[in-house]
């Protein structure tokens, strides 16, 4: 494995973020699989191509593309996460996956073989890095001479429903924490498009491309296990957990948000309007 930068991020993706993002893996996966599938459209996947997913988390993404390039092709996902990675790898064995493997590593430093790689693609995934400039400049290192990026990134808070309507419900008990800087790592650090461009420009990227996707967002099969996921995994998860609150606090939380988030339930999860960028860029050939 390679050494680690993202030291924060290292302890709490291998500490109590990796224990619940096990938890809720399901519920992610399947919220979170439009917005894959649509990053993979605009990456223009080929037969035969050689796909580094950066942040693979447990493996579905890895695992859409490993079928996309075929036999001939190959995917690595690599993660910070121990304990992901582990369910990945289980998952890889289990249903026989031959082009696929994962290791463990930063993005920012982990050493990729130079010029391995037609695409580098990433769900969520690349806005958590000390240092993106470096991230990227070794990313892009990692690509042959006209290898592609692609990603998808979050839009400000203000513009996700599901992140504003569950923040705003949790404010009315616990204090919220202070919001990251703007260029702090984070969830939406990479809300700011001209930040993008001026991070993937300085990192050696041509053919800049960042366009807005919104989406109806679906969290959960039902009311429960969204306000579970929000409360538990969610934006505002760190202010519950920060506050102390007691069970009678967590409790009163859950239930004012199980009746502001009502109107959104359709009968097979909730469903809000979520916000992204998809972006793409080039290595020059």
């Amino acid at each position: 494995m390679s050494s680690t930068a993202n030291t924060d991020m290292s302890e709490f993706w291998n500490g109590e973020g990796g224990e619940k993002w096990l938890r809720f893996q399901q519920t992610i996966d399947a919220s979170l699989l439009p917005f894959g599938r649509k990053v993979m459209a605009a990456a223009g996947i080929l037969s035969g191509e050689r796909v580094l997913d950066v942040g693979c988390g447990c493996g579905d993404t890895s695992f859409d593309m490993a079928r996309l390039v075929g036999s001939s092709g190959r995917v690595l996902g690599v993660d910070i996460s121990e304990p992901i990675l582990a369910h990945a790898t289980a998952r890889a064995m289990s249903i026989a996956e031959k082009n696929v493997t994962f290791e463990r590593g930063d993005a920012q430093l982990h050493g990729f073989d130079a010029a391995a790689f037609d695409l580098v693609f990433s769900r969520f995934g690349v806005m958590f890095f000390d240092d993106p400039r470096a991230a990227f400049n070794n990313l892009r290192a990692a690509l042959r001479p006209g290898g592609r990026a692609a990603f998808i990134c979050w839009r400000p808070a203000k513009e996700n429903e599901w992140v504003s309507k569950s923040l705003e419900v949790v404010s009315r008990h616990v204090p919220l924490l202070d919001p990251p800087g703007p260029e702090d790592p984070g969830p939406m650090s990479f809300g700011d498009p001209e930040r993008v461009t001026r991070i993937l420009t300085a990192s050696g990227f041509s053919t800049i491309e960042v366009n807005s996707f919104d989406t109806p967002f679906t969290i959960g099969k039902n009311l429960d296990e969204a306000v579970a996921f929000l409360t538990q995994m969610g934006p505002a998860s760190g202010a519950i957990a920060q506050s102390g609150a007691n069970e009678m606090v967590k409790s009163t939380i859950a239930a004012d948000l199980s009746d502001a988030l009502a109107p959104y339930n359709t009968g097979v999860g909730v469903t809000m309007d979520a916000a992204t960028w998809i972006v793409t860029a080039q290595k020059a050939a």
